[in-house]
């Protein structure tokens, strides 16, 4: 129930969402013949709409998250697994025979994870189920991992979880609350190491898909381009996220009988 009341609100609380809200209250407004308080929620659309459509604006929203945590040196990291986090998945793929396959996000994922198995030879975790399809995203993250080379015998498959709290919650029943190395997208790892932790986990954070630039904004920063309003919406998504865990998760946590998170 949770589940896809996070989904539903997410979905209206997000830019696009936003706009569809907005721009029924101000056709109700215009009907109405509230004209002046028309004109002042189509101010706020249309100021919303470019600032979030622009570098600066991705950033906004962005860069608190991307900032959390910083990449460690991977040469010095001592986990007893590697967990990534799944990130999404394309159904009936034809480069993949009408499988699925893994899209942006999941692939940076699977990379640094990768690279970090080369490094240090820890075990990897492949954790994500099935969320919008009929197709569990983890068997595919899997196959890409064994076609960067790392052996089969040396990935642990959960194919369970639809939310980033049951990542955590399938993760510590498959492999109890181990050291682990974190990957996902930089502007998804405050969350989720905050949700590891609470089901005990000691979490090693290794980020990567950056998005933010650490550059000074140019004349190009303040037009709007598809791309802003794409990271926009994603950190959009994320901050509901995070409130979601914040009213909801922990108490979900708690009422676990098999794992209660640790103080």
């Amino acid at each position: 129930m949770i589940f896809l009341l996070k989904k539903v609100i997410g979905n209206f609380l997000v830019i696009l969402g936003l706009f569809i809200i907005f721009s029924g209250l101000i056709f109700v407004l215009i009907v109405k013949k509230r004209y002046r308080a028309a004109k002042f929620f189509f101010l706020i659309l249309f100021t919303s709409l470019y600032f979030f459509s622009t570098e600066l604006g991705r950033d906004f929203l962005l860069r608190p998250l991307e900032s959390k945590y910083s990449y460690p040196n991977v040469k010095e990291v001592n986990c007893s697994y590697i967990v990534v986090l799944g990130g999404g998945i394309t159904e009936n793929s034809p480069n993949e025979g009408g499988n699925p396959s893994v899209r942006e996000d999941t692939l940076y994922r699977l990379y640094e994870a990768f690279k970090v198995w080369k490094e240090r030879g820890f075990p990897i975790v492949v954790t994500g189920g099935k969320v919008t399809s009929e197709f569990a995203e983890a068997p595919a993250m899997k196959k890409v991992l064994i076609n960067l080379g790392v052996p089969s015998s040396e990935i642990l498959v959960e194919d369970r979880s639809r939310t980033t709290f049951e990542n955590a919650l399938y993760t510590a029943k498959l492999i109890g609350r181990e050291k682990i190395c974190l990957v996902t997208s930089v502007y998804h790892m405050p969350r989720s190491v905050a949700i590891f932790k609470s089901f005990g986990f000691k979490v090693i954070p290794i980020p990567t898909d950056y998005r933010v630039r650490n550059e000074v904004y140019s004349f190009f920063s303040f037009l709007p381009f598809p791309e802003f309003i794409k990271d926009s919406i994603t950190g959009f998504r994320e901050w509901i996220g995070i409130v979601f865990f914040e009213l909801f998760s922990k108490w979900r946590a708690r009422e676990d009988s098999n794992l209660r998170p640790t103080d």
